[in-house]
């Protein structure tokens, strides 16, 4: 694929059969088809999520991002969060990544962001590769901390 233009459009409704394949090769493939359903078109509509795909040359989605803007007091301004990145296994290492997140990168800019930031798994192959160092990140000196769970109560 390098060399030549890798096509990147909003993703639709159609493309939910895509989307969970390619989270099964983020590492989730026991995810409820019906919960990821519900949960995809969620996220299509949602107003402060955006939802993009890359399509190999026949036409196969082979790469996905959501991404979420929202504004950050601490920042004040927006700030642009990759919630989840994944290219498909026999696409990687052929400029698919990185022309996903050139193109994220350009979104931001164009929405006047002063941050585009994602969290990832240290365990994850493209962590260890170094791939988003390589794309222009630097590293957070912070932590994850959450609750799982719907609220967090016992």
């Amino acid at each position: 694929m390098s060399g030549t233009t890798i096509p990147i459009r909003p993703a639709t409704e159609q493309d939910v059969q895509s989307a969970i394949r390619l989270m099964a090769q983020l590492g989730y493939p026991d995810l409820s088809l019906s919960k990821f359903v519900e949960t995809y078109h969620s996220v299509l509509r949602h107003p402060a999520m955006t939802v993009i795909v890359c399509e190999g040359e026949d036409g196969e989605v082979i790469g996905l991002a959501t991404i979420s803007q929202r504004p950050q007091l601490r920042l004040t301004a927006d700030l642009i969060t990759i919630d989840e990145f994944v290219i498909a296994d026999n696409a990687r290492g052929r400029g698919v990544g990185r022309a996903l997140l050139d193109h994220i990168r350009v979104m931001a800019r164009k929405a006047g962001a002063c941050r585009l930031e994602l969290n990832t798994n240290r365990a994850r192959e493209s962590y260890r590769r170094a791939f988003y160092i390589k794309n222009g990140f630097t590293e957070a000196d912070s932590a994850v901390m959450r609750i799982e769970g719907n609220s967090g109560d016992e």
